[in-house]
Parts: C-alpha cells; structure tokens; sequence
C-alpha cells in the first residue's frame, strides 16, 4: 500500500542526509522511531496517502457520530533547518524538552514527538492551536501508524494501514527473541522495546523484563528494565501476569542497586 502521495512527489524535499539525522538525534538526546526514518528514506517529507488520524477522545476537528478523528495529512522534510523551526515553533507555544515538530493537519492541528518519558520511543502528540490545547495520540509512532486513515468524502471509502502493512520490514517475534538470547545488552534492551511496540505476547514480556530486574546488578541495566516494565504495566492490561504492587516491591528490593523511587511513584500514582 502507498504511504506517501505519489502525485506531489516531486515537491518533496532532498533524500535524507545521514548526517542530519545523527545532529538531530544528538541534539534531541534521543533516538528517532525506526519506522519513522524508514518512511523518509522513502521520501523526505511531503503528503501522505492518508488524512487523518483514528482518535477516542473528544476533540474540535470531528464528533462521535461521524467518528473522532483529528487530521494529519503532511510529514514535514527532516532537515538541520527544519528541525530549529521545529523547535523555535514549539516553543512559541509554551512546549519545551525533548520534543520535534514532524507532521501537520488542516487547521490548527501540528503534530509533535515527545521523548521526555523514553528517549528511545517518543510518544505522539497533536497540539490544537485553535484552543491551546494539546492531546496524547499514540504511545509509539508504530501505533500512530495503525491510526492512520483516509478519510476524504463521506462517499469515499475508508483506507486504513493493517497490522501487516505497519510490521512488514520490522523484526519477527522470532528475531525479537533471538536478539534477547544473545550478548549484547543494548540490542538486547532495544529488541525489549521492539517487543513492546509490536503489542504482541505482552504477558510473556512483563516475565521477561520482571526476571531482568530481579538478576540485574547494574545500575544504568536495572534502570532500563524497571522503566520499561513500568511503562508496559501502566498502559497495557498485564496484572495477570505482575501486579503494580508487585512490582513496587520488587523496585524496593533492588535499592541496595539503584533509587527506582521514580518508577515507583508512576506506579503508586496509577492506583
């Protein structure tokens, strides 16, 4: 299936610069999604085959009866230059941190990552200028992906990106685990995260990242482990496999290793 608007391709901007992207990155302080720079390699920027966004809550764009939606029709380009007015554009509106301006909708609506949570998985956001309002979408930009829909005429068909579209050139459960099984521990904390964002299995993840916590005797590894296990527990229905008070108390177990008192307040917090 398509992804970008194959009739403006030629008002897109110059291939992505490697280089750029590093900059960015070391700037942010954070790793862009996988995907995301997947889908620029393929054009740098420019509209997409899609319009709009599947929402479930109340916004100034759509209704319920027609179904909540807000729009997003347009990836901008990801150059030094574009990221700075990203920034400076962000700012003007009171938003500051880990964040980059990638995308934008008809109206008021411009769509931003948010690494302040997870330098490695940015959460989506849409800031709605027309009420200074802004609004979680996805917690991935994998999951934005499977939001994504077009909606153009009420006599149009819906087009929507399936679950195969969004995974196609993402690694198997099977690559996953067998990443997991080998030596290094940063391929082994980001295959986690893969896990994690393909939604698949999460019961069986919770066990995975509660055994990693309970084996860890480094600091900067237990660190990971428990802020990924808390965020799968906080947004994800797994109290059959861990409870949030069992992991609460196995974070206070590992004090004599790392302070989890963060991960412990989220928990505590999400009660």
């Amino acid at each position: 299936m398509n992804f970008w608007d194959e009739s403006l391709e030629d008002e897109v901007a110059l291939l992505l610069n490697k280089e750029d992207v590093k900059q960015i990155e070391k700037e942010l302080g954070a790793r862009l999604p996988k995907k995301y720079i997947e889908k620029l390699e393929e054009q740098n920027g420019g509209d997409l085959v899609f319009d709009s966004v599947n929402v479930d809550f109340e916004n100034t764009w759509s209704d319920e009866e027609e179904g909540l939606h807000l729009p997003l029709y347009r990836f901008n380009p990801l150059t030094i230059e574009e990221f700075e007015h990203g920034v400076s554009i962000l700012n003007e509106w009171g938003l500051t941190g880990q964040m980059m301006f990638f995308g934008e909708g008809e109206g008021s609506y411009m769509w931003y990552f948010d690494f302040d949570d997870n330098p490695n998985e940015p959460q989506i956001w849409c800031l709605d200028i027309s009420v200074e309002t802004t609004h979680l979408v996805a917690e991935s930009f994998d999951l934005l992906l499977e939001k994504l829909v077009r909606r153009g005429s009420k006599d149009e068909d819906e087009i929507e990106l399936s679950y195969d579209d969004v995974f196609a050139d993402y690694p198997t459960m099977d690559e996953i685990r067998k990443t997991i099984a080998g030596d290094d521990e940063d391929e082994r904390l980001a295959a986690y995260y893969m896990w994690l964002t393909r939604l698949q299995h999460l019961e069986g993840l919770v066990n995975e990242l509660r055994q990693r916590v309970q084996d860890s005797s480094d600091e900067d590894e237990l660190d990971s482990y428990a802020e990924l296990l808390t965020e799968t527990l906080i947004n994800y229905s797994t109290e059959d496999a861990m409870t949030h008070e069992q992991a609460i108390a196995l974070f206070k177990e590992k004090k004599d290793v790392s302070d989890l008192s963060h991960v412990i307040e989220r928990l505590e917090s999400d009660m």
